[in-house]
């Protein structure tokens, strides 16, 4: 190729070069941007009101003002000045349910704020709430087919009214009568049944709020008390081994006797059966006294001859049952006796039963309607002895075997220590076929 040509062509490709190096590109296709709008401070709610206030829930409401929220915080303080977030909820929501303890000896004070990604709203109106003092003492003072009559004590000053509570063999409560203001009495009229057992509790209340529950009274006209099952602390910590340690014990329902096994219904069992009946005591016997000088095995026997006789599948109870039911099932107060923490009012024992038993039912009953739990003549139980597992228990039956058997409760001797002998948790032990002037039974019917 000639000299000439090969000039001419590179000076046409550094031309072609040239041109398009000088060319201006053509913008890429891209989507149109959108900007988002800034965000603002969404709008304080306002007009909250705290609809009503128990001791284990309280509910507000208020007006949602904003529409860029994406949630709520619900804000409470014991004083105007400190909160604390207790509870969030979603956006377009205007109410909330607070579950917590709420105790009658604080006031409570709430608020609300809106919130969205980046901001958060001044706050709402503040509302306050003190519960009531609940009504306290509640008593059974009579109880009949036809009627049943209460008595308590007023703490409030500012109540419009009382309401009473019924439940029927542990089913819910539900409201059955109600009292005017400063009330402190009430008597129910209709009919009870005398197989079914029967608990009864108070409020008081005013139009915007109530006051937690008084404490409950069970009562039942027949010879069974229904007891709901649950989950308990067993024993205490006591300078006692056998008391230890506190572990919980779940139990199933159950029913057991109102009162001890009587002398009455012993000795019938005794004829019936052609069995020598007991020598009796130094005070002698008497029908409605709480039957004594039995052994276990006399126990057990009395128990099979009623399942025979009357098919009510009883047995003695367990020493879980035993003490579940003697401090008041689901309607527990906590006592040291069964019934109450001072022991003369619930329990004859050493100090004041002058060296015997007396009729059953003469003491104050515990909140299942339990007469005698604690003091009169201690209890077989169909456990034999043993130390307590550390671990929870589901309808503990004891060991599986043993020397001695559980008695329970205390008595009228009280084994002139203390009166310690007749708490809920006190544990004895004999031989199953002891005999002794303080020592009965109460039986347990199954389901």
């Amino acid at each position: 190729m000639s000299s000439i040509r090969i000039f001419s062509f590179t000076l046409l490709f550094l031309s072609t070069l040239f041109i398009l190096s000088c060319k201006k590109e053509s913008p890429a296709e891209t989507s149109p941007v959108v900007t988002p709008p800034a965000e603002t401070t969404p709008l304080a709610p306002s007009n909250l009101q705290l609809v009503s206030m128990t001791e284990g829930e309280v509910k507000l409401h208020w007006k949602d003002n904003s529409s860029s929220e994406t949630s709520f915080i619900i804000e409470q303080g014991l004083d105007t000045t400190t909160f604390i977030v207790v509870k969030t909820v979603d956006a377009n929501i205007d109410s909330a349910t607070i579950t917590a303890s709420f105790l009658t000896t604080n006031t409570y004070y709430f608020r609300v704020k809106a919130k969205n990604t980046g901001y958060t709203s001044t706050a709402s109106n503040t509302v306050w709430r003190a519960l009531f003092i609940p009504p306290s003492n509640f008593t059974n003072t009579s109880f009949s087919l036809t009627s049943a009559s209460f008595t308590w004590s007023d703490n409030s000053d500012n109540e419009t009214g009382f309401i009473i509570e019924q439940s029927i063999d542990a089913s819910a409560y539900s409201i059955v009568d109600s009292t005017a203001a400063n009330g402190t009495s009430k008597t129910l009229t209709g009919l009870f049944d005398s197989t079914k057992t029967y608990s009864f509790r108070v409020y008081a209340k005013n139009s915007k709020n109530r006051s937690a529950y008084s404490n409950a009274e069970a009562r039942t006209l027949g010879p069974w008390v229904f007891v709901s099952g649950g989950t308990f602390s067993m024993g205490r910590n006591s300078p006692y081994r056998d008391e230890r340690p506190i572990h919980s014990v779940t139990l199933s329902s159950y029913y057991i006797s109102k009162f001890e096994v009587t002398v009455k219904e012993y000795r019938k069992f005794t004829n019936m059966v052609n069995r020598t009946f007991p020598t009796a005591p130094s005070w002698g016997w008497n029908d409605n006294d709480p039957m004594v000088k039995v052994s276990w095995n006399d126990a057990k026997d009395y128990c099979v001859w009623l399942d025979s006789t009357t098919g009510k599948r009883t047995r003695l109870p367990t020493e879980a049952e035993w003490e579940y039911a003697a401090r008041g099932g689901k309607n527990s107060q906590q006592f040291a006796y069964s019934g109450g923490n001072s022991i003369g009012i619930v329990a004859w024992y050493f100090l004041n039963a002058n060296g015997r038993v007396y009729n059953c039912g003469l003491k104050k009953p515990n909140e299942l309607g339990l007469f005698d739990m604690s003091g009169n003549a201690w209890e077989w139980c169909s456990d034999w002895t043993g130390s307590y597992a550390s671990f929870p228990q589901i309808n503990p039956t004891g060991p599986a075997s043993g020397s001695n058997k559980v008695f329970r409760g205390g008595s009228w001797f009280d084994y002139g220590l203390s009166d310690s002998e007749c708490r809920v948790e006190t544990r004895y032990a004999y031989t199953p076929n002891s005999k002794v002037d303080d020592g009965g039974f109460r039986i347990v019917k199954e389901l």
